[in-house]
């Protein structure tokens, strides 16, 4: 664990100019630019991190395992670009009771072997995921399912406990093995899915390369052969795209901005993604259990001067609420914490917290996990200290951060962390800070039951109604210091035609080469 010296104000406004990139990767070699690999129908995928499990079931990263394995497996329903929910596995389906969804599947569906994709497939499925025995990671995105029923060979039901609106969002993320295959095989470190396309190279922790299936039953991908290429540090992806080694990488760093837009081979897209970005606060204990503290801290610190500074202007401050304007269920007309140091300063002092009795407080980050993550803590702490707070900043291994997060309960006072929901539905990113998650580190009743009665309920209106309860509550309460969406940076190699997403999944299939001669 490391401290931060101080920094100034102008030294803020400063902050990431002049950083050393690490030496480019090793120039292409002749016969491998992106121009042959169009011609070729291949695209080489950089990816910020490893995939870790090859079983869609037991994993909830979207930027990496997701993405390469949705790829290879099919779910019953997916979510396009435009965020809308959209046919996979299944054709069609409807609520034919508040508590029973019907799915027709298509016709044509199966799996790599042959094996059709049919109500039976549906029922061993979700008879895996429900198995308490199996400890799925997948499993409690779904609280409400209760089991699957085959209506016949191409039609099956999915009865939850109660009404639940956000079902359709989970489905989009739970991709389905075929369950001979997985007898005989071990899905963690094999694959054989309904998807379209097949992986024909693999090593835990390394590179990944797909294929296209030629039996694919649905729409044909343009490209032919994908490679995922585990390239962790943000220099290496920068300098992979300059050379021409790599050809799409998504989540890149702001300060980079201007350099990769200087490169006229490269195409750059902007957006706001889906993952909101704060700065969680112990109100367990210590001094944030004091609202008056975790209101001073938000008014402390100026979020336009990082957003604009750090993160060159890609995003807005978050106007104080815990999610994104991409969810449903999200709130409208709420306003961010100003920043107004005197108003700071005199929540502090009411707080006990002065000259005789400084402010001390710890703040971790984890290492190249978020964007610009240790320059936003390096501000924040900067900008804490001029009105008289301490600030000790730690930047351990992300694996060290999740295991005193949640297996140990010993969160510091802050922690930066940027946190999202699959299924972009309030009830699931709200869930993150209900009482009883072990994520929350707040324990507050009356946000707790406004979340639990909107989950519960099927009446659209009142459970907006209620999730906006929950925002204002959350606002006023201020279980986070609130900063901003996390920025959406993404570049792709010019003539790759890729529509980038807020929401993490980075789709072979959704990609293709302009003027590919094969």
């Amino acid at each position: 664990m490391t401290g931060t010296p101080p920094l100034t104000r102008r030294g803020l406004l400063g902050l990431g100019a002049g950083l050393a990139l690490s030496p480019a990767l090793a120039g292409c070699l002749p016969g491998d630019t992106p121009r042959d690999r169009a011609d070729a129908s291949r695209v080489v995928i950089g990816l910020s991190a490893a995939v870790t499990t090859l079983d869609p079931m037991n994993t909830t990263s979207v930027g990496t395992d997701l993405s390469v394995l949705s790829s290879v497996h099919s779910s019953l329903v997916t979510r396009g670009p435009d965020l809308t929910i959209g046919p996979d596995a299944a054709t069609s389906w409807r609520r034919v009771a508040p508590t029973r969804w019907r799915f027709h599947l298509h016709p044509r569906a199966a799996f790599a072997d042959g094996t059709p994709l049919d109500a039976d497939v549906v029922v061993w499925n979700v008879r895996r995921l429900l198995d308490a025995a199996n400890a799925l990671r997948m499993t409690s995105n779904f609280p409400g399912l209760t089991r699957a029923e085959k209506v016949d060979r191409r039609t099956v039901d999915l009865v939850t406990s109660r009404p639940d609106a956000d079902l359709l969002g989970a489905l989009s993320f739970l991709y389905l093995l075929e369950p001979r295959w997985a007898a005989r095989h071990k899905p963690a470190t094999e694959a054989m899915g309904s998807g379209p396309y097949a992986i024909t190279d693999y090593s835990p922790g390394g590179t990944i390369e797909l294929r296209a299936r030629d039996d694919y039953w649905g729409p044909a991908p343009a490209i032919r052969r994908v490679t995922f290429r585990v390239t962790p540090s943000e220099a290496a992806r920068v300098s992979g795209l300059l050379s021409g080694e790599l050809d799409a990488v998504a989540g890149l760093d702001p300060q980079d901005l201007n350099r990769l837009r200087a490169d006229r081979g490269l195409r750059i897209q902007r957006l706001d993604t889906t993952r909101m970005a704060f700065i969680k606060l112990n109100t367990l204990k210590g001094p944030m259990r004091d609202v008056r503290v975790r209101r001073a801290v938000n008014y402390a610190v100026d979020k336009r001067a990082i957003t604009s500074s750090l993160l060159k202007n890609t995003v807005a401050p978050s106007p104080g609420q815990l999610m994104t304007a991409s969810y449903s269920g999200y709130t409208e007309g709420l306003t961010g914490y100003p920043h107004d140091p005197d108003r700071a300063r005199a929540l502090l002092r009411e707080a006990g917290y002065g000259r005789g009795r400084p402010l001390r407080l710890e703040l971790t980050v984890p290492s190249g996990q978020y964007v610009a993550g240790e320059l936003v803590v390096q501000a924040v702490a900067q900008q804490l200290r001029e009105t008289g707070v301490s600030v000790k900043i730690n930047s351990v291994p992300f694996a060290v951060y999740m295991q005193k997060y949640l297996q140990q309960k010993a969160m510091p006072d802050m922690q930066y962390i940027t946190q999202a929901w699959p299924t972009l539905a309030a009830g699931g990113l709200y869930g993150l800070f209900v009482s009883s998650s072990p994520y929350a580190y707040w324990d507050d009743e009356e946000f707790t039951d406004a979340v639990t009665r909107a989950r519960g309920t099927d009446d659209r209106t009142e459970r907006d109604a209620l999730y906006a309860r929950a925002a204002r509550r959350a606002r006023d309460q201020a279980p986070v210091l609130f900063l901003f969406p996390q920025p959406g940076l993404y570049a792709t190699a010019e003539g790759l035609t890729w529509r980038a997403r807020p929401d993490d999944w980075v789709r072979p299939a959704e990609m293709s080469w302009k003027g590919a001669t094969r």
